[in-house]
């Protein structure tokens, strides 16, 4: 039985109770004999199903709607016990599926596809989590985007401590941006003191997982709907080092920052957004390669625009094009002394 009722039999109880329908009765009407504004059979039949009309005492044959609370009380609770037991089934379904899971990425650790594709976030987020709590010596990671979203970070903390206490090490890669998340720099400040490595750059990197230098996750797209998993050995090694070369170029994040550390970070953003403005970068894509909001950006943005005494975006950019110009014409006379004789 349907747990919520249909628009049809939403419309009609309203109405009913409003006053704006006829007495309803149980007998079967065609639309004609029902009239333009009375259900149809079917519809009072769903009504008396869900319990949102009931008999009439006084004239057996017509229904009267019964109070919204107890419907809603009714409704509310038959609602909420289904979803605990899809909750319930869902925990079953996961309990039964791990090990089928951990079977087949240790049968095809060996000599499965070099690369295979995942459909849909649910099945990889499954997948990425049950092969990362399979790490035995490494874990590398690179997570775009700035700061993460609360819950994602109560999700993985647990996680993340049980690999620290296994003796797996854990390199993290964030955007600058993290500096600025309190969310993010807690959860950073913990993993840390339990022996994670953290660290941030001021640009753009996709996400990347690796699990023992063996196996890669990367996105197949930008929505990141779908994903790959990649265990050709050369491709994952390629990998290894393009994360290696990010590493050694990043800050270390402990989570905490000082004031001078605060305004570094900050120096280091503006000085992103002023390239790529004068890159001719769209404001959309320079928000995604810095790691912050569309608003957040926008805030940058106005702040440079009242700097320059700029009254457009397109004027701000012409500015800083034509102070770039300056700076390169005036440090090439600096290199090259003397040439004003010739």
């Amino acid at each position: 039985m349907a747990l919520v009722p249909s628009a049809k039999a939403r419309t009609a109880y309203v109405e009913l109770l409003r006053g704006e329908t006829p007495a309803l009765t149980q007998q079967e009407r065609s639309p004609a004999q029902a009239g333009n504004h009375s259900p149809d059979h079917e519809t009072i039949q769903e009504l008396i199903r869900m319990g949102m009309v009931s008999e009439d005492a006084s004239a057996p044959a017509q229904v009267s709607p019964v109070d919204p609370g107890i419907v809603e009380a009714r409704l509310g609770s038959l609602l909420r016990s289904s979803a605990l037991t899809m909750l319930e089934e869902a925990r079953s379904l996961t309990d039964l599926l791990r090990p089928l899971i951990g079977e087949a990425r240790s049968a095809s650790a060996g000599g499965g596809e070099p690369i295979v594709r995942i459909e849909g976030k649910a099945a990889i987020s499954a997948i990425v989590g049950e092969t990362v709590q399979q790490a035995a010596k490494e874990l590398l990671t690179a997570q775009p985007g700035g700061g993460r979203p609360r819950a994602t970070l109560a999700t993985i903390r647990e996680q993340t401590g049980t690999l620290l206490d296994r003796g797996v090490e854990i390199r993290t890669l964030y955007q600058h941006t993290a500096w600025h998340d309190g969310p993010t720099r807690e959860y950073v400040s913990e993993v840390t003191a339990l022996g994670a490595q953290v660290r941030t750059l001021d640009e753009f990197f996709d996400r990347l997982i690796i699990v023992d230098r063996k196996l890669a996750f990367i996105p197949a797209d930008t929505e990141r709907e779908r994903a790959v998993i990649i265990r050709e050995a050369a491709v994952v090694r390629f990998l290894v080092e393009v994360f290696e070369r990010n590493w050694q170029r990043a800050k270390m994040f402990q989570g905490s920052r000082t004031p001078n550390e605060s305004v570094d970070i900050s120096a280091g953003l503006r000085e992103t957004i002023i390239r790529c403005l004068i890159h001719g970068d769209s404001d959309s894509k320079i928000a995604k390669r810095i790691g912050l909001s569309t608003r957040a950006y926008s805030s940058h943005l106005a702040k440079l625009k009242a700097e320059f005494k700029a009254e457009s975006r397109f004027q701000l950019g012409y500015l800083l094009g034509q102070l770039a110009a300056e700076e390169a014409a005036s440090g090439a006379n600096e290199a090259v002394p003397g040439t004003e004789g010739f």
